[in-house]
């Protein structure tokens, strides 16, 4: 807090031109119910001049405001003291990230026709490594009930030595979850970097998937 402005937000470090702003403490402090929408929706958001890419998980209009904000995040708490915010919502600094574009695959047994990611029953995902090696981070596509959808990985591991990797995936708002097997046909991890987004108009307000 600020001498000049009760409930400011604290001095930050200059943010470079064209990244994305953090939602001022005054509106997010507002009087009044504030209107939540959640909805997964991988993107990339622009930070330190750069492209990152996050997942949005709340779109929120706050009383009376004109405008969204949104929550996204783009790493876990052990990467960085604050691997989230909240933001103002502007094109021009968050973008969705495009869902695969690519055909099905010609062979077996996807045969130029998608097919959902395999579950695999929970009861077969074999235990956890003692050292927690096996726990992980990673926003990724799941095609899942005929759909991409935009997900988070939290676990990979192997069941067996002659048994395919397995990853613990969460999408729908954090509500589905699921082990599925690591089939990069049907799991893609999105590049920690970078992703090659290209400039799509999303439209105002909350977006599917």
């Amino acid at each position: 807090m600020t001498s000049a402005v009760p409930f400011s937000r604290p001095v930050r470090p200059p943010e470079r031109p064209g990244d994305a702003e953090r939602a001022p403490r005054e509106l997010m402090t507002l009087p009044g119910a504030s209107r939540d929408v959640r909805r997964w929706r991988l993107v990339e958001i622009r930070l330190g001049g750069e492209w990152r890419p996050g997942m949005l998980t709340v779109w929120r209009r706050p009383p009376g405001a004109a405008c969204w904000v949104v929550h996204v995040r783009w790493a876990p708490d052990t990467d960085s003291p604050q691997p989230w915010g909240w933001f103002l919502y502007t094109e021009e600094t968050v973008r969705p990230l495009p869902e695969p574009q690519d055909a099905p695959p010609a062979a077996a047994p996807f045969l130029g026709r998608w097919r959902d990611a395999v579950a695999v029953p929970a009861e077969l995902a074999g235990t956890p490594a003692e050292d927690g090696a096996d726990r992980c981070w990673r926003l990724a596509w799941a095609r899942v009930g005929g759909h991409w959808r935009s997900c988070l990985v939290t676990a990979r591991r192997r069941p067996g030595p002659e048994l395919p990797w397995i990853a613990n995936v969460r999408w729908g708002e954090d509500k589905d979850t699921a082990w599925l097997i690591a089939d990069p046909a049907t799991l893609r991890p999105v590049p920690p970097g970078r992703s090659p987004a290209a400039d799509v108009d999303s439209g105002p307000g909350p977006a599917a998937r």
